[in-house]
C-alpha cells in the first residue's frame, strides 16, 4: 500500500510539475528600478507570484494560451487562473503581470514551453457520462509514442482540491492504458480540468489537457413514465411522460428540455412534456418513442436515448372497456340460463339427494357389533354327561 501511494505521488509530482523553460520580459521606467520582481509561475496550480517594492499599485495578470487571452485584476502580489478560466496550456502558454507606476506601464512574462516528443501525447481524447454518474474516458496512444508509453489520467474540479486519478484503466493488446472508467461523478456548472501524463524509458512523453463542461458530455436517459390515452369520440391520443432522471437537477424544471417524438417513424420536436397525435385509426398499430436534450439549466443539447418502444392500439387504449362488457355479458347469459332452468327444468330430478354413505357402511359395521356383544358374555358352565357302559355276559 505504501507503495502505492509513493508511486501515486511521484507521478503527481511529474504530472503537475513537468518540465518547463521561462522567458522574462521586462518593460522598466529605468534599467535599475521595475516595481514586479521575482516573478514565478506553480504550473499545477496556475499561480503566479511576484515580489514588489513600491505599494498603492493595481496589478493585473493575465494568461495567453490556445488562442485565448484571459486578463483578471488584482490587488496584491498573487494571482490564480480558477479552472473555469483556464486554458489548455499542452501546446505552450504565456503569462504575465502588468503594473501601473508614475503613469508608466511595466509588464514581466513567462512562457510555458512543454518539453516532451512531437507526436507522443494521447490523441482524440474524450469522455461521455451515462446513466446519470458514470463517466467513461478514451483515447488513442500517439502516433509517434513508443510502445513501452503509459498514460495516466487525472481530472480536478478546483485548484484547491487534489486531483483525482483514473480507478479503472482498459489496456489494449500491448498492456497500455487507452480509457478509464469513473464512478459516482458529481455534475458541476463550472469546468473540470482533466490532463492525461505519459512516460516512457525511451524518450519524454508530451503531456495533454483539457477544461470539459461535465454537463456538456452527459448523455441523457429517456424520459420516464411514458403512459397513451386515446379518446373513444375523437380519433386523437394524448402522450405523456416525465422529465429524464439527472443527477444535478432537482425539482420539474420541465421547461429545461425539450423533446422528440417518433411515431410510426414520423419525428416531431416538442417543448411541453405532452403530445396530441392527431392522426391515430382505431384497429391499427402503432409504435413510440421519446427523446430529450437541454433547452438550458446546464443540460447537454444534444439528444438523448430513446426510450423503449411502447406499441398501442384500440385494443390496448381501450382495455377497461372490454373487460367492463365482458363481465357484463357473462352475467347476463348466467342470469338467464338461471331462468331458463328454473322454467323448464325438474330441480329434483337433475338435482337429486346423493346417498349418505354413513349408513351403508353402519349396516356392515353391525355383524362386528353382535360378534363383540357375544364375546363380552360371561361364560357358561357346562353339564357334565354320564357315560354308562353296558357289557354282555355270556
Amino acid at each position: 500500500m505504501a507503495a502505492t501511494q509513493a508511486f501515486t505521488s511521484m507521478i503527481w509530482c511529474v504530472i503537475f510539475f513537468p518540465t518547463w523553460h521561462a522567458v522574462f520580459v521586462y518593460t522598466e521606467l529605468t534599467p535599475s528600478f521595475s516595481p514586479i520582481a521575482n516573478l514565478t509561475l506553480n504550473l499545477g496550480k496556475l499561480e503566479l507570484t511576484w515580489d514588489s517594492s513600491v505599494t498603492g499599485i493595481d496589478y493585473s495578470c493575465y494568461m495567453n494560451a490556445s488562442l485565448r487571452y484571459i486578463e483578471k485584476k488584482v490587488s496584491d502580489q498573487t494571482c490564480i487562473f480558477e479552472i473555469h478560466q483556464g486554458k489548455p496550456i499542452h501546446k505552450g502558454a504565456l503569462f504575465g503581470v502588468k503594473g501601473v507606476y508614475n503613469h508608466t506601464l511595466y509588464t514581466e512574462e513567462i512562457r510555458f514551453t512543454p518539453q516532451g516528443m512531437n507526436g507522443t501525447s494521447v490523441e482524440n481524447f474524450s469522455c461521455v457520462i451515462y446513466n446519470i454518474s458514470f463517466m467513461n474516458c478514451t483515447w488513442n496512444v500517439g502516433r509517434d509514442a513508443p510502445e513501452d508509453t503509459q498514460y495516466f489520467l487525472f481530472l480536478q474540479y478546483t485548484r484547491e482540491e487534489d486531483a483525482l486519478p483514473c480507478p479503472h484503466y482498459m489496456r489494449d493488446a500491448l498492456g497500455r492504458h487507452i480509457a478509464c472508467s469513473f464512478q459516482n461523478v458529481t455534475i458541476v456548472s463550472k469546468n473540470v480540468y482533466f490532463l492525461v501524463n505519459g512516460s516512457s524509458k525511451e524518450s519524454e512523453i508530451q503531456f495533454y489537457d483539457k477544461y470539459i463542461k461535465l454537463h456538456e458530455i452527459e448523455e441523457l436517459p429517456p424520459p420516464l413514465n411514458i403512459t397513451v390515452n386515446c379518446s373513444e369520440d375523437r380519433t386523437q391520443c394524448i402522450v405523456q411522460w416525465e422529465r429524464p432522471q439527472l443527477s444535478h437537477l432537482k425539482g420539474h424544471k420541465n421547461d429545461c428540455f425539450n423533446y422528440q417524438i417518433e411515431i410510426q417513424n414520423k419525428k416531431t420536436d416538442v417543448r411541453a412534456p405532452y403530445y396530441i397525435f392527431e392522426s391515430y385509426h382505431r384497429g391499427k398499430k402503432y409504435t413510440l418513442q421519446i427523446r430529450a436534450k437541454g433547452n438550458a439549466c446546464l443540460i447537454s443539447e444534444e439528444w438523448g436515448e430513446w426510450s423503449e418502444p411502447i406499441e398501442f392500439d384500440d385494443a390496448v387504449l381501450e382495455y377497461p372497456i372490454i373487460l367492463l362488457l365482458i363481465a357484463l355479458g357473462v352475467t347476463l347469459v348466467a342470469l338467464f340460463l338461471f331462468f331458463l332452468c328454473k322454467r323448464f327444468c325438474n330441480f329434483k330430478k337433475m338435482f337429486s339427494p346423493v346417498p349418505q354413505p354413513k349408513k351403508w357402511f353402519d349396516e356392515f359395521q353391525e355383524p362386528d357389533k353382535n360378534i363383540k356383544e357375544l364375546m363380552a358374555l360371561p361364560p357358561t358352565k357346562c353339564e357334565t354327561e354320564e357315560i354308562t357302559t353296558v357289557e354282555e355276559i355270556s
